[in-house]
């Protein structure tokens, strides 16, 4: 079974064992992580003989199928875990525009089902696997966005500077040019919810690839400061 964290997704669990035994009853897990997982798991070892050839078809045609499903119900949470896969897997066939697609799509979903990563008042819900999945397709749609800006030649990531922008102030995710605001920054991150700090690579990649495009907008800032007269 192919190693979901790669691809972005994180599942708890039960989730996680209903995929592994292929579960595709949707009493645990939704049938399109089962047979999304298959159809990425057949890239990665499939042969081209007509027999695979055709098999990976029929597999990418009911996942599809699954999708669809998925997307006409109202548990936005898991649709844009499901989405989120969709983009991951594209970017890893080459195909950046169908990515940037469903980067939009999981914008759109977020605005209609008024995800965020703190609720505007009041304290913070208390952590579990299901914020665990909910927070860190959030903060993959940001990563997957700035990639596709960063390493794929994409459009600037305004879809998603919202929740970027959430991301940074309320989870305190700073700029790169304070080394004061850096430390800050991991003393606020690691109050707020520790477990997403300490060993959550999702998050913390997230964090990364901001700081990376911090660190570029920096640079080409001072680059324009140097070419003046």
């Amino acid at each position: 079974m192919i190693r979901l964290l790669k691809f972005g997704t994180h599942l708890g669990g039960k989730k996680m064992d209903a995929l592994l035994r292929g579960d595709q009853s949707n009493a645990v897990l939704n049938r399109a992580f089962v047979r999304g997982s298959h159809v990425l798991g057949m890239m990665a070892l499939a042969n081209d003989t007509p027999a695979m050839v055709r098999l990976h078809a029929r597999r990418v045609q009911m996942a599809w199928e699954a999708l669809a499903e998925l997307f006409e119900e109202s548990d936005y949470g898991t649709r844009v875990q499901a989405a989120i896969l969709v983009v991951s897997s594209h970017v890893y066939m080459c195909m950046p525009q169908m990515a940037l697609l469903y980067i939009q799509k999981i914008c759109d979903l977020i605005k209609a089902g008024e995800l965020q990563f703190v609720p505007p008042c009041g304290r913070p819900p208390e952590f579990s696997e299901e914020l665990h999945e909910n927070l860190g397709a959030l903060s993959q749609t940001i990563y997957w966005a700035n990639f596709l800006f960063l390493m794929c030649g994409g459009p600037e990531p305004r879809a998603t500077a919202k929740l970027e922008k959430e991301f940074r102030q309320e989870l305190q995710v700073c700029g790169f040019p304070s080394a004061f605001l850096y430390i800050k920054f991991i003393s606020t991150l690691q109050q707020t919810y520790p477990i997403l700090f300490e060993i959550c690579p999702l998050t913390m990649r997230t964090r990364g690839i901001l700081l990376i495009r911090d660190a570029i907008v920096l640079l080409g800032i001072r680059a324009t400061d140097s070419e003046r007269p």
